[in-house]
C-alpha cells in the first residue's frame, strides 16, 4: 500500500510540475492586472503543494526503505494513507480530462473547448482537474493519446454520423468513420482509469450504449444536436462536475443533470437529446 501512496504522489508531482508551466506561461500573455493578480496567486499555491508533495515522498521513501531493510513479512507494511495530510489526501483524487477534438468543419471546437476550460477555472475544487488537449484526431492518434494520458475523463467533440459512427481523420486529413464498436473496444483496454466519457457529437447514442459495457458513465446525442445548445450542455457538465461534493450524490449523474438544465434553459426542444448511459 505504501508503494501505491509514492507512486500516486509521484503522479501528482509531475501533474503539478506541468500545471506551473502552464499558469507561468498563462501569466506571461495576460496583459490584464487582475488576470496576472489571480495567476500569480494560483501559481503560489501550485508551489505550496509542490513542496508539500516532495516533504511528503521523502518520508515514503524512508518508509520503503525501513521496510525493505528490517521487514520481510508482508503484515508489516501499513497503509500509510491516513497519516497523508488532507491537501494531499485531495491530490489523490485527482482527475485528468482528455479532450479529443475531430473534423471541425462548421462547429465551434475552439469555443467549446474554451468553455470546458473557463468551467474547471471557476470550479471550487478546480485544483483537482487537469485539461489535456488532442486536435485534429485520427484513430490512431485517440489509441495513443488515451494510453499515454490515462485519464479518468474522455470528451470527444465532433461530427457523428446516423449509423452511429464518429468522424475522425485519416493520414490524408479525408474523413474517416470509427463505427461504435470499434469504439468500445479500445475503451475496454483502458476501463481501469476511465470512468466518463463524453461523446458531443450528433447520433453518438449508439456508441455511447456500446462503450458502457466497459465504462461506468457514457453520455451521448440521440439526434443531430445544435452547436449552441452542445456548447450549453458542455458547459452545465464542467460547472457541476466543478462544484464541491454534495453529500452522497454522484459526482457524474450531478454534472449530467446540471448539463441538462444548462440545455433546457438554452432550447428546451433540444433537452431530450443527450443521455447518460450506465454500465450495468
Amino acid at each position: 500500500m505504501t508503494q501505491d501512496i509514492h507512486k500516486q504522489l509521484e503522479d501528482n508531482y509531475d501533474l503539478l510540475q506541468n500545471k506551473l508551466l502552464f499558469l507561468q506561461r498563462e501569466k506571461i500573455i495576460k496583459a490584464d492586472a487582475a488576470t496576472r493578480f489571480q495567476l500569480e496567486q494560483e501559481i503560489k499555491e501550485v508551489k505550496t503543494q509542490i513542496q508539500e508533495i516532495q516533504q511528503e515522498i521523502e518520508k515514503q521513501e524512508a518508509k520503503l526503505s525501513t521496510n525493505v531493510k528490517g521487514n520481510s513479512n508482508s503484515s508489516a507494511v501499513t497503509d500509510v494513507s491516513a497519516s497523508l495530510p488532507e491537501s494531499l489526501m485531495k491530490l489523490t483524487q485527482q482527475q485528468k480530462i482528455l479532450i479529443l477534438a475531430a473534423v471541425p468543419r462548421g462547429l465551434c471546437l475552439d469555443k467549446e473547448i474554451r468553455e470546458i476550460q473557463e468551467a474547471i477555472r471557476r470550479a471550487a475544487n478546480r485544483d483537482l482537474f487537469e485539461i489535456r488537449i488532442r486536435t485534429a484526431v485520427r484513430p490512431q492518434d485517440i489509441r495513443r493519446a488515451i494510453a499515454e494520458e490515462q485519464p479518468q475523463i474522455v470528451h470527444f467533440c465532433g461530427h457523428g454520423l446516423e449509423d452511429g459512427s464518429l468522424l475522425l481523420e485519416d493520414d490524408g486529413g479525408n474523413d474517416k468513420p470509427v463505427s461504435p464498436e470499434s469504439l468500445a473496444f479500445l475503451f475496454k483496454l483502458h476501463a481501469d482509469y476511465v470512468k466518463c466519457v463524453l461523446l458531443n457529437a450528433c447520433y453518438s447514442e449508439q456508441p455511447a450504449v456500446a462503450i458502457s459495457q466497459y465504462i461506468n458513465y457514457v453520455i451521448g446525442m440521440n439526434n443531430p444536436i445544435q452547436d449552441k445548445a452542445a456548447i450549453a450542455f458542455t458547459q452545465g457538465f464542467y460547472d457541476g462536475l466543478g462544484y464541491k461534493n454534495l453529500g452522497n450524490q454522484d459526482s457524474f449523474e450531478r454534472a449530467f443533470d446540471e448539463a441538462m438544465v444548462a440545455i433546457q434553459l438554452e432550447n428546451l426542444s433540444q433537452g431530450l437529446i443527450p443521455v447518460l448511459k450506465r454500465k450495468l
